[in-house]
């Protein structure tokens, strides 16, 4: 009789639905991608795209937010986390499955037009001080392009300071991420001088390399749906995003 309770017991189990498991977004605190709130979740662009995904997939998203370096590192170490929103690029090719493109940026280099009125080149840089956010894609292009080591700080928003106060002469980074800051650090976007671009790339979605490839596809073709029903065009655009012009 005891053998027979046990048995039923464990088929009802088995008929009760599972309640979804939370699919945790690991997020580096980048403004406007994605912006530490002062009370509350997370904001930012990015952020509402995979909150708009995990809606349409049903799952419940737990978002895990940190500085860009811890972020890259609990991505190559934790295979059940979906990671945003890195640049995809050579030197990170082989560490992380990249499971979809989700904003294009120009990564460019801007002056004060107080200090340096004339767009900069890019063989212009070494003679001058330049800030980055430290272990950012600017600062890793400076390092390969021009073997250019720059001054690195915590946040995007210390290069606008720094910009302001004539600290470095230039600041190199994703134009949408300069524009904020600049805007956040209480300064006018009319005193920046755009000058030359580095690269134009893709802010992407990315996950372990051991990640599960069916969860991958779900969230690919979620992803797709959203860009192709205009969803994504109408998040963008609420944080004025500017996008690049080929």
């Amino acid at each position: 009789m005891r053998t027979s309770c046990l048995f039923f017991t464990a088929l009802l189990l088995m008929l009760i639905p599972l309640a979804a498991q939370a699919i945790v977004l690991v997020a580096a605190e980048l403004p406007p991608y994605v912006i530490r709130a002062k009370q509350g979740n997370p904001s930012g662009m990015v952020i509402e795209i995979m909150e708009e995904a995990a809606r349409r997939l049903g799952e419940p998203l737990t978002v895990e937010l940190m500085p860009l370096a811890r972020a890259l590192t609990e991505t190559n170490h934790r295979q059940d986390v979906l990671f945003v929103p890195p640049v995809r690029s050579a030197r990170r090719e082989h560490l992380y499955d990249w499971i979809a493109p989700l904003l294009e940026e120009d990564f460019v280099i801007v002056t004060d037009r107080r200090h340096h009125p004339v767009p900069l080149k890019v063989r212009e840089l070494p003679a001058l001080r330049v800030g980055t956010l430290r272990y950012s894609f600017g600062e890793t292009l400076l390092r390969q392009r021009l073997n250019l080591a720059s001054q690195t700080v915590a946040t995007e928003v210390l290069n606008a300071h720094k910009l302001h106060r004539g600290r470095i002469d230039a600041w190199v980074a994703a134009w949408n991420t300069i524009l904020y800051n600049q805007q956040l650090g209480g300064y006018d976007e009319a005193r920046l001088v755009r000058g030359e671009t580095l690269m134009s790339t893709s802010l992407f979605v990315a996950a372990n390399k051991a990640f599960p490839a069916e969860q991958k596809r779900r969230w690919q073709a979620t992803l797709a749906r959203i860009r192709a029903d205009g969803s994504l065009a109408r998040i963008i655009k609420q944080y004025h995003y500017q996008a690049p012009v080929r």
